[in-house]
């Protein structure tokens, strides 16, 4: 059934009653004022999930309440934070390795920006990284990055284009054709820069990937599905997703160097994509971030066993 488009809070409270989210009595002034504070389609997530769990006795709680899913909201909160620290250290280790890398390598400006650099993995994804790349370039509000495009723009005799299109291309290119790496690989999605990284190189014996892999002490092995799932993760925290009970599309291999605290944990689960970053981090930090997450995940039986367990939620709200 679909929810109608606006809920007074009372109308929200009779919904949730009337599809046995939780029992009737259960949710106070307290939970009616926090509800009036969220998007109602967001808190269904978590109370959805919440009442599959206990209706399939996944969870054992005496009565469904407000409270459970309130603090599973609050715990998603408080480990969102914490991976999004991780994530930034991780990022800038792999933008810092990427650079240093492919320009110890090759031509650190415009040899990025030609398709034949870069190993096709089909017929036009080549030109669909180049573009990507022009992109975000000209979307980059970088000061230094801006005034060279509008300094080549004024030697060329040429109109800087505000944004990239295919319309203007060539343009785009030209203008670009003179910035170094260094400088905009800030401006790459995590998602972009992995797909540069696995293939702005087409050796087969030794591509800056593998090397990239090396500074960072990721087995080669794995990974290009490492990265793809830090790049899930990054996007799933930076949009304020739901972590608990959400599987993951770009699931990683199992960190060797977690074996132990992957036992029994689903490997589509988020708490596999956190050991994941944390393999990411430097050596000294890898098993005190991994220790922070845990002493988060286990502060409460629903959410570690949300966090660490995937199951098909109903459709119907």
């Amino acid at each position: 059934m679909q929810i109608p488009p606006f809920l007074t809070v009372d109308q929200r409270v009779d919904y949730l009653y009337n599809r046995d989210y939780f029992e009737r009595g259960s949710v106070t002034h307290e939970h009616a004022e926090q509800l009036s504070r969220l998007n109602f389609h967001y808190f269904l997530g978590y109370a959805r999930n919440y009442r599959a769990l206990v209706g399939r006795r996944q969870v054992q709680v005496s009565r469904k309440s407000p409270d459970d899913v309130f603090r599973v909201i609050d715990l998603d909160g408080k480990v969102s934070a914490l991976v999004h620290e991780g994530l930034r250290t991780a990022e800038w280790r792999l933008r810092a390795a990427a650079v240093e890398r492919y320009c110890a390598k090759f031509a650190p400006a415009d040899s990025y920006l030609q398709t034949t650099q870069y190993r096709a993995t089909d017929s036009d994804s080549p030109n669909r990284l180049v573009a990507g790349i022009l992109l975000h370039i000209y979307r980059h509000d970088e000061p230094y990055v801006d005034a060279c495009l509008q300094d080549a723009a004024t030697s060329k005799s040429l109109t800087k284009p505000r944004r990239y299109e295919a319309a203007c291309h060539n343009t785009c290119l030209d203008l670009a054709a003179d910035l170094p790496l260094w400088a905009v690989v800030d401006s790459f999605s995590l998602g972009l820069l992995g797909q540069f990284v696995m293939n702005c190189d087409k050796s087969t014996d030794s591509p800056v990937w593998k090397a990239v892999a090396k500074d960072l002490e990721i087995s080669a092995r794995v990974f290009e599905t490492q990265v793809k799932s830090l790049a899930y993760l990054r996007n799933s925290v930076a949009h304020h997703a739901r972590l608990w009970m959400r599987p993951t599309s770009d699931s990683a291999k199992k960190p060797r160097l977690f074996s132990s605290r992957l036992k029994d944990v689903h490997p589509k689960s988020m708490h596999w994509a956190f050991m994941n970053l944390a393999t990411f981090l430097p050596k000294d930090r890898r098993f005190s971030f991994a220790e922070r997450i845990d002493s988060l995940t286990d502060s409460d039986a629903i959410y570690r066993h949300g966090i660490t367990n995937v199951h098909e939620t109903p459709k119907s709200s």
